[in-house]
């Protein structure tokens, strides 16, 4: 229990430091305090609404193993996370932007999505940690707070440019980098027939050297390090490019240049 505590209070205080470095990225005025509660608590609705759907679903966490591990690991992370995840904090993000006067630019839409995903991660940490589920690679790699600057960045592109293939991207895009992000692990569990790699025995290791996918398991492995790799450097990636415009100014163009040029075009 104390390990679980531990666990929870520093992924708590890595997601409370993510937002208050990307608070900072804001152009001109900063966030209301209450805006930036209205954002964090719309990121909860998102991850209670996800919750409730997961367990009202057909949808089992287990449907899928006895499948090929790699078909099973991402139907899996696609149809019982990736889908309802994504979808729910889509919806509540773009939600959270109605008649909102103070996102102005590009960069303030992907600090509003990072705020949402921020409100998401703490709260499911939180319920991980008191499940007995909770790890430190969860807080040192925030799996949506990569995906929420995908989802950032494309909607607010399709704002600043008026086209919707962005618009569909900033949904597609975050579900597809989720589903990839937990699809090894999950085939793992099944190559290694669901057993607690904790504390194994030589009769477990034999056990599992016997299960019919077995073989899969080194090339898993590999691709589950590969798969944390990429996503590290996709969170340096976010990091540099959001100092990057905020040194240079850049990429602030105004929501409000789209719907100056489709007044245009009308006229």
């Amino acid at each position: 229990m104390k390990k679980l505590f531990i666990v929870a209070l520093i992924e708590i205080v890595v997601d409370l430091l993510i937002l208050r470095w990307v608070l900072k990225k804001k152009a001109g005025e900063p966030f209301s305090k209450k805006k930036v509660a209205k954002y964090f608590f719309f990121g909860v609705l998102a991850l209670v609404v996800a919750l409730i759907v997961s367990m009202i679903s057909p949808i089992e966490r287990d449907m899928f193993f006895g499948f090929n591990p790699i078909i099973a690991g991402f139907l899996t992370a696609f149809l019982t996370a990736a889908l309802f995840e994504e979808c729910f904090k889509y919806l509540f993000f773009r939600l959270a932007l109605i008649k909102d006067t103070e996102v102005k630019s590009w960069r303030d839409v992907i600090i509003v999505a990072v705020i949402v995903g921020v409100g998401f991660t703490l709260i499911e940490n939180i319920e991980f940690a008191i499940s007995g589920s909770g790890n430190l690679l969860r807080a040192f790699l925030p799996g949506h707070i990569l995906y929420q600057f995908f989802m950032g960045y494309f909607y607010g592109k399709a704002r600043v440019t008026g086209e919707k293939k962005y618009d569909v991207l900033s949904l597609v895009v975050p579900i597809l980098a989720h589903a990839v992000f937990d699809m090894p692990i999950i085939a793992l569990i099944v190559a290694t027939g669901d057993m607690n790699l904790d504390n194994l025995t030589s009769a477990d290791v034999e056990a599992i050297m016997q299960l019919p996918y077995f073989g899969y398991f080194i090339p898993l492995l590999v691709f589950t390090i590969a798969v944390m790799v990429a996503m590290l450097v996709g969170l340096i990636a976010f990091a540099k490019t959001m100092n990057s415009w905020s040194k240079k100014g850049e990429k602030q163009e105004l929501l409000k240049k789209v719907e100056d040029k489709t007044t245009a075009n009308a006229v």
